[in-house]
């Protein structure tokens, strides 16, 4: 039930391995008319259990797993085509950490699995999901105390004269409450839930989005962002904001990965190669270690603790490869980049 809701789709079930065969441990929401036949078509669509997105993003399906081993997969469908995103799919993936504690009761052959989580633990899960679901809202009610704002300093400017002193201080507001305001449009530009739309874009405003979204953070890191972009780049056939959230993702653990070095710069290249044109964002923390480069695009694995959920790299590299394109990355203790090529 809880995965029908997360994902308001129309059709939703939990299927666990026993033995050779699958197992339906439940199901949620509207039934097709023929749900047994669906049921079986829907798993056997899937490759390896997942995470996956397909038949034209009407169906998604994560992997529920502990220690290395799959004890479950959920599944959710709708009928109309175009309906799930890369977001849906992370969404799920996180759900799936919780799920393995309620899975590990009925689960063959799980073992010694974790059979609970404290109320601690799904209580900061449920706020994630929460403050995920609020920010939108937040940035959309924060417009309008804005222009309230913005109208009586106006108001109260227009009746002071002009070599009046408060006047720079209200420059100084209108300046903030604008500041606010687009960061709150930012927040919703990429907090919608989009169908999937090919189209033709400029490398060069997928980077400039992604750093606008971004910049707030970086700043907070003092890092020094660097572009440099080979000039009249060609149009590249993609999915705009999946490759912002991408970019985006990249940036972030980049910054993350500089805490606690003096320099801390961020590099982003452009150029076009061979028919594909080649993203390079470079980053100068301390590197890699080689036992984790392996795992890095596998979901969940995170070196930041608590901090982190596992996902953004994965989901990174969904993007890439949904675009037909690969994702490469070269590390050192001088730093980390990573290289995006796109066809033409």
């Amino acid at each position: 039930m809880y995965v029908r809701d997360l994902l308001k789709c129309d059709y939703a079930l939990v299927a666990i391995p026993d033995k050779d065969a699958i197992r339906i441990q439940a199901i949620a929401g509207a039934e097709p008319e023929t749900p047994a036949s669906l049921t079986g078509e829907l798993l056997a669509r899937l490759k390896d259990w997942g995470p996956i997105v397909v038949d034209d993003c009407r169906m998604i399906a994560a992997p529920v797993m502990h220690q290395n081993q799959i004890i479950g997969v959920l599944v959710g469908y709708s009928s109309t085509p175009g309906t799930f995103t890369v977001s849906d799919l992370e969404r799920l993936l996180e759900y799936s950490r919780v799920a393995v504690g309620i899975l590990a009761n009925v689960a063959p052959g799980a073992g010694q699995t974790r059979t609970n989580f404290s109320t601690e633990e799904l209580l900061h899960f449920s706020r994630l999901i929460t403050i995920g679901e609020l920010s939108a809202c937040f940035a959309h009610e924060v417009t309008n105390p804005l222009m309230l704002i913005r109208g009586h300093v106006k108001f109260v400017e227009e009746s002071l004269p002009l070599e009046h002193p408060v006047r720079m201080n209200f420059e100084v507001i209108d300046r903030a409450s604008r500041r606010i305001e687009e960061m709150a449009k930012r927040m919703l530009d990429f907090s919608k839930k989009r169908a999937r739309r090919m189209e033709l874009c400029d490398i060069a405003e997928i980077i400039s989005d992604a750093l606008r979204f971004i910049q707030p953070y970086v700043r907070s890191q003092f890092v020094d962002v660097q572009v440099h972009l080979e000039p009249n780049l060609p149009l590249v056939r993609l999915d705009r904001w999946q490759m912002v959230q991408a970019v985006v993702n990249i940036l972030q653990n980049a910054a993350d990965a500089m805490a606690e070095r003096e320099r801390r710069t961020v590099a982003i290249t452009a150029r076009v190669d061979n028919g594909q044109i080649c993203v390079a964002i470079s980053d100068t923390g301390p590197g890699i270690a080689l036992a984790d480069v392996n795992k890095i695009f596998d979901p969940f694995f995170t070196t930041k603790g608590e901090r982190g959920t596992g996902l953004g790299l994965y989901i990174t590299k969904q993007v890439i490869d949904e675009h037909s394109g690969t994702i490469n990355v070269q590390t050192g203790d001088r730093g980390t980049t990573f290289s995006l090529s796109l066809p033409l």
